[in-house]
Protein backbone atom coordinates (compact mmCIF):
# COMPACT_ATOMS: atom_id res chain seq x y z
CA UNK A 1 0.00 0.00 0.00
CA UNK A 2 2.82 2.39 0.90
CA UNK A 3 4.49 1.81 -2.49
CA UNK A 4 1.19 2.40 -4.30
CA UNK A 5 0.77 5.69 -2.47
CA UNK A 6 4.31 6.71 -3.45
CA UNK A 7 3.60 5.99 -7.11
CA UNK A 8 0.39 8.02 -6.90
CA UNK A 9 2.30 11.00 -5.47
CA UNK A 10 4.95 10.75 -8.18
CA UNK A 11 2.27 10.64 -10.85
CA UNK A 12 0.75 13.81 -9.40
CA UNK A 13 4.11 15.61 -9.35
CA UNK A 14 4.84 14.63 -12.96
CA UNK A 15 1.34 15.41 -14.20
CA UNK A 16 2.58 18.11 -16.57
CA UNK A 17 4.78 15.64 -18.40
CA UNK A 18 3.14 12.22 -17.91
CA UNK A 19 0.40 10.93 -20.19
CA UNK A 20 -2.81 9.81 -18.45
CA UNK A 21 -2.76 6.07 -19.24
CA UNK A 22 -0.05 4.14 -17.37
CA UNK A 23 1.65 1.03 -18.79
CA UNK A 24 4.02 -0.75 -16.42
CA UNK A 25 6.74 -2.50 -18.43
CA UNK A 26 6.72 -5.36 -15.90
CA UNK A 27 3.14 -6.14 -16.95
CA UNK A 28 4.41 -6.73 -20.49
CA UNK A 29 7.17 -9.15 -19.48
CA UNK A 30 10.12 -6.88 -18.68
CA UNK A 31 12.20 -8.32 -15.83
CA UNK A 32 14.52 -5.48 -14.83
CA UNK A 33 17.12 -8.05 -13.82
CA UNK A 34 19.96 -6.55 -15.87
CA UNK A 35 20.44 -9.79 -17.81
CA UNK A 36 17.27 -10.50 -19.78
CA UNK A 37 16.84 -8.37 -22.90
CA UNK A 38 13.77 -6.32 -22.00
CA UNK A 39 13.38 -4.20 -25.15
CA UNK A 40 10.84 -6.59 -26.77
CA UNK A 41 8.57 -6.21 -23.72
CA UNK A 42 9.09 -2.44 -23.64
CA UNK A 43 8.29 -2.13 -27.34
CA UNK A 44 5.16 -4.22 -26.79
CA UNK A 45 4.04 -1.78 -24.10
CA UNK A 46 4.74 1.17 -26.41
CA UNK A 47 2.76 -0.39 -29.26
CA UNK A 48 -0.24 -1.05 -27.03
CA UNK A 49 -0.14 2.46 -25.58
CA UNK A 50 0.07 3.99 -29.06
CA UNK A 51 -2.84 1.86 -30.27
CA UNK A 52 -4.91 3.18 -27.35
CA UNK A 53 -4.13 6.83 -28.07
CA UNK A 54 -0.89 7.17 -26.12
CA UNK A 55 0.23 6.95 -22.52
CA UNK A 56 3.08 6.62 -20.06
CA UNK A 57 5.47 3.68 -20.21
CA UNK A 58 6.43 3.26 -16.57
CA UNK A 59 9.80 1.79 -15.54
CA UNK A 60 9.89 0.74 -11.87
CA UNK A 61 13.30 0.51 -10.21
CA UNK A 62 15.44 -2.13 -11.89
CA UNK A 63 18.04 -2.63 -14.60
CA UNK A 64 16.53 -3.05 -18.07
CA UNK A 65 19.01 -4.49 -20.56
CA UNK A 66 17.88 -3.36 -23.99
CA UNK A 67 18.52 -3.07 -27.66
CA UNK A 68 16.48 -0.60 -29.74
CA UNK A 69 13.42 0.95 -28.09
CA UNK A 70 11.07 2.27 -30.79
CA UNK A 71 9.11 5.35 -29.79
CA UNK A 72 5.63 6.23 -31.03
CA UNK A 73 3.64 9.47 -30.94
CA UNK A 74 1.97 10.54 -27.68
CA UNK A 75 4.30 8.42 -25.56
CA UNK A 76 6.07 9.23 -22.30
CA UNK A 77 8.91 7.09 -20.97
CA UNK A 78 8.93 7.58 -17.20
CA UNK A 79 11.98 6.21 -15.36
CA UNK A 80 11.41 5.94 -11.64
CA UNK A 81 14.34 6.59 -9.32
CA UNK A 82 16.47 3.45 -9.46
CA UNK A 83 15.33 2.52 -12.96
CA UNK A 84 18.19 2.10 -15.43
CA UNK A 85 17.84 1.49 -19.16
CA UNK A 86 21.06 -0.25 -20.14
CA UNK A 87 22.27 -0.43 -23.74
CA UNK A 88 23.44 -4.03 -23.96
CA UNK A 89 26.33 -5.22 -26.11
CA UNK A 90 25.19 -6.79 -29.39
CA UNK A 91 25.76 -10.48 -30.01
CA UNK A 92 26.20 -12.55 -33.15
CA UNK A 93 22.42 -13.08 -33.29
CA UNK A 94 20.87 -10.02 -31.61
CA UNK A 95 21.42 -6.29 -31.49
CA UNK A 96 20.15 -2.85 -32.41
CA UNK A 97 17.92 -1.95 -35.34
CA UNK A 98 19.71 -1.71 -38.65
CA UNK A 99 20.66 1.76 -39.85
CA UNK A 100 18.20 2.95 -42.46
CA UNK A 101 19.39 3.71 -46.02
CA UNK A 102 20.62 7.26 -46.60
CA UNK A 103 21.64 8.58 -50.00
CA UNK A 104 23.98 11.12 -48.38
CA UNK A 105 26.28 8.58 -46.68
CA UNK A 106 29.15 9.57 -48.96
CA UNK A 107 28.98 13.19 -47.83
CA UNK A 108 28.28 13.05 -44.10
CA UNK A 109 29.55 11.25 -41.02
CA UNK A 110 27.72 7.93 -40.59
CA UNK A 111 26.78 8.77 -37.01
CA UNK A 112 24.99 11.94 -38.15
CA UNK A 113 23.11 10.24 -40.96
CA UNK A 114 21.19 7.43 -39.25
CA UNK A 115 18.72 7.21 -36.37
CA UNK A 116 17.42 3.66 -36.08
CA UNK A 117 20.72 2.14 -34.93
CA UNK A 118 20.19 3.65 -31.48
CA UNK A 119 19.07 2.67 -28.01
CA UNK A 120 15.94 4.88 -28.21
CA UNK A 121 14.72 6.29 -31.52
CA UNK A 122 11.77 7.91 -33.24
CA UNK A 123 11.12 9.35 -36.71
CA UNK A 124 8.23 11.62 -37.72
CA UNK A 125 6.58 11.56 -34.28
CA UNK A 126 4.90 14.11 -32.00
CA UNK A 127 4.34 14.60 -28.28
CA UNK A 128 7.21 12.58 -26.82
CA UNK A 129 8.53 12.87 -23.27
CA UNK A 130 11.40 11.04 -21.55
CA UNK A 131 11.41 11.94 -17.86
CA UNK A 132 11.96 10.80 -14.31
CA UNK A 133 14.89 10.37 -11.95
CA UNK A 134 16.25 7.24 -13.62
CA UNK A 135 19.35 6.67 -15.75
CA UNK A 136 20.06 5.85 -19.38
CA UNK A 137 23.36 3.94 -19.47
CA UNK A 138 24.90 3.41 -22.91
CA UNK A 139 27.17 0.57 -21.81
CA UNK A 140 27.06 -1.37 -25.08
CA UNK A 141 27.02 1.62 -27.47
CA UNK A 142 30.06 2.38 -29.57
CA UNK A 143 31.67 5.80 -29.88
CA UNK A 144 32.48 5.09 -33.51
CA UNK A 145 30.26 5.45 -36.56
CA UNK A 146 30.14 1.68 -37.01
CA UNK A 147 28.39 0.36 -40.11
CA UNK A 148 28.18 -3.21 -38.82
CA UNK A 149 24.65 -4.66 -38.51
CA UNK A 150 23.38 -4.85 -34.94
CA UNK A 151 25.74 -2.21 -33.54
CA UNK A 152 24.22 0.79 -31.76
CA UNK A 153 26.03 4.13 -31.48
CA UNK A 154 23.57 6.66 -30.01
CA UNK A 155 21.49 6.83 -26.85
CA UNK A 156 18.53 8.88 -28.17
CA UNK A 157 17.91 9.65 -31.84
CA UNK A 158 15.01 11.74 -33.11
CA UNK A 159 14.30 12.89 -36.65
CA UNK A 160 11.55 15.23 -37.84
CA UNK A 161 9.66 15.04 -34.55
CA UNK A 162 7.75 17.79 -32.75
CA UNK A 163 6.87 18.60 -29.13
CA UNK A 164 9.67 16.69 -27.40
CA UNK A 165 10.61 16.97 -23.72
CA UNK A 166 13.64 15.46 -21.98
CA UNK A 167 13.34 16.14 -18.26
CA UNK A 168 15.25 15.18 -15.09
CA UNK A 169 16.91 12.05 -16.50
CA UNK A 170 20.60 11.23 -16.21
CA UNK A 171 22.67 9.83 -19.08
CA UNK A 172 25.99 8.01 -18.80
CA UNK A 173 28.37 6.68 -21.48
CA UNK A 174 26.18 7.49 -24.44
CA UNK A 175 28.19 6.29 -27.45
CA UNK A 176 28.65 8.51 -30.50
CA UNK A 177 25.87 10.84 -29.31
CA UNK A 178 23.79 11.13 -26.16
CA UNK A 179 21.19 12.89 -28.31
CA UNK A 180 20.90 13.21 -32.06
CA UNK A 181 17.90 15.43 -32.79
CA UNK A 182 17.51 16.42 -36.43
CA UNK A 183 14.70 18.63 -37.69
CA UNK A 184 12.99 18.53 -34.31
CA UNK A 185 10.39 21.23 -33.70
CA UNK A 186 9.76 22.44 -30.13
CA UNK A 187 12.42 20.51 -28.21
CA UNK A 188 12.83 21.19 -24.47
CA UNK A 189 15.70 19.83 -22.38
CA UNK A 190 15.08 20.41 -18.68
CA UNK A 191 17.42 19.47 -15.82
CA UNK A 192 19.16 16.70 -17.76
CA UNK A 193 22.53 15.40 -16.49
CA UNK A 194 24.95 13.92 -19.03
CA UNK A 195 28.35 12.25 -18.54
CA UNK A 196 29.59 10.86 -21.85
CA UNK A 197 32.67 8.86 -22.78
CA UNK A 198 33.33 10.82 -25.96
CA UNK A 199 35.45 13.92 -25.44
CA UNK A 200 33.95 16.05 -28.16
CA UNK A 201 31.14 18.48 -28.94
CA UNK A 202 28.55 15.81 -29.49
CA UNK A 203 25.30 17.69 -29.22
CA UNK A 204 23.78 17.78 -32.68
CA UNK A 205 20.41 19.46 -32.70
CA UNK A 206 18.80 21.08 -35.72
CA UNK A 207 15.65 22.21 -33.95
CA UNK A 208 13.10 24.99 -34.18
CA UNK A 209 11.52 26.71 -31.17
CA UNK A 210 13.33 24.76 -28.48
CA UNK A 211 14.69 25.45 -25.02
CA UNK A 212 17.48 24.14 -22.83
CA UNK A 213 17.18 24.69 -19.09
CA UNK A 214 19.58 23.41 -16.41
CA UNK A 215 21.57 20.99 -18.53
CA UNK A 216 24.45 19.64 -16.43
CA UNK A 217 27.40 18.12 -18.25
CA UNK A 218 30.75 16.79 -17.14
CA UNK A 219 33.73 19.02 -18.02
CA UNK A 220 34.95 18.38 -21.54
CA UNK A 221 31.85 16.49 -22.60
CA UNK A 222 28.55 17.44 -24.09
CA UNK A 223 25.34 15.83 -25.25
Amino acid sequence: MKRRNSIAVLLLLCSLFVQANLYNVRDFGATGDGKTIDSPAINKAIRQAAAEGGGTIYFPAGEYACYSIRLESHITLWLESGAVIIAEFPTATDGYDEAEPNEYNLYQDFGHSHWKNSLIWGIGLEDITICGSGLIYGKGLTCEGSRLPGVGNKAISLKECRNVILKDISMFYCGHFALLATGVDNLSILNVKVDTNRMDLILTVAAMYGSVIALLMRPGTML
